[in-house]
């Protein structure tokens, strides 16, 4: 999507917090677990109207949501997310501990 302006999210504050809270916490989880973007907004639009929030507009609202949750609290949102993409660089350069010995042959 583009914008002809620079888009700046509505508050945290303007959006229902029970909704708002539904919305934060699967996002947060779903991508802690690995998921792609397109399931963490799937997962975090099912909360939104289970919360209560209209079915219509539903997929505009919840980027709306992560969005302001990204730039009031990005640390808690993406915390997990993080976390794993730190683990997985972690073990992909600890390839060596990880995987299968080798027998090494000296040589003389």
């Amino acid at each position: 999507m583009s914008y002809d302006y620079l888009y700046k999210p509505e508050p945290c504050t303007s959006w229902p917090a029970v909704q708002l809270r539904a919305v934060g916490i699967t996002y947060r989880e779903a991508a802690g677990q690995g998921m792609d973007g397109l399931e963490c907004l799937e997962r975090a639009v099912a909360a939104y109207v289970a919360a209560g929030g209209v079915r219509q507009g539903s997929t505009r609202a919840v980027l709306d949501m992560v969005a302001s949750l990204s730039m009031e609290e990005g640390d808690w949102l993406w915390g997990p997310a993080q976390a794993l993409r730190d683990r997985q660089s972690w073990a992909d350069h600890q390839a060596d501990l990880l995987g299968p010995k080798t027998a090494q042959v000296a040589s003389c």
